[in-house]
């Protein structure tokens, strides 16, 4: 017994008829789809630029508005001399310890006299470290901020280039007296026994060293080509 299946009881279907279908649909909803996101997001995304640049607006003047507290420790380890028990209790005993000198003296003798004028300085010189803000350590000693800081440029750094500036005035000054007298006939009894108005006139210029030095570099007089 065989069964036969007549071909016309079934049609094929256009692959191509159909996939030109759904490829057209799928485009056009596609280009509707952007079309609506584009119309409908660009409110909403202007809206939500206006509320972030409010509140950005908002939190930047209430931080500007904000009073700034000084910082009570500025340096770790180290307080304030002022604060310091330890700096009161080393100027205590420095105070004790000359004031148990004094006894060994009669009140009006000259050592009696000296020893209060030390005393008197030494409190000076503790009253000065406390109102200039200086920080003292665990020891009670002041310690000396290098780290540029400009609250405490006092205690490095205007020192420090004072120094640098005192300290190439004398130099500055002892190279020109050397340079004046070597064409003398006897120089080196000059540097022996000091020629002191020579001295004196090149001391009040050597005042304007930093000048004087620049200058002679820019002619090329600062240094000797010989060497």
């Amino acid at each position: 017994m065989s069964l036969t299946i007549p071909t016309n009881l079934y049609k094929p279907i256009s692959t191509t008829k159909l996939g030109s279908q759904f490829a057209t649909k799928s485009r056009t909803a596609t280009i509707v789809c952007q079309q609506q996101t584009s119309s409908e997001q660009s409110p909403s995304t202007l809206t939500s630029q206006l509320k972030a640049f409010s509140a950005a607006l908002a939190l930047s003047s209430i931080v500007l508005s904000a009073p700034v507290l000084p910082a009570s420790a500025d340096i770790s380890g180290l307080t304030p001399c002022k604060d310091s028990k330890q700096f009161e209790k080393r100027e205590k005993q420095e105070i004790k310890k000359l004031e148990s000198s004094l006894k060994l003296y009669a009140p009006d003798s000259a050592p009696a006299l000296a020893i209060k004028a030390t005393v008197e300085k030494t409190k000076r010189r503790f009253d000065n470290y406390g109102k200039q803000g200086l920080l003292c350590g665990s020891d009670g000693l002041p310690h000396l901020i290098v780290s540029g800081d400009q609250r405490h440029w006092g205690e490095f750094i205007t020192p420090g280039i004072l120094f640098l500036y005192i300290a190439g005035w004398i130099g500055w000054v002892g190279r020109s007296y050397l340079i004046a007298i070597r064409d003398e006939k006897k120089p080196a009894m000059k540097e022996i026994i000091i020629d002191v108005p020579l001295a004196n006139k090149l001391i009040w210029r050597g005042f304007s060293w930093p000048i004087a030095a620049y200058r002679e570099y820019l002619n090329g007089e600062l240094i000797d080509p010989n060497f």
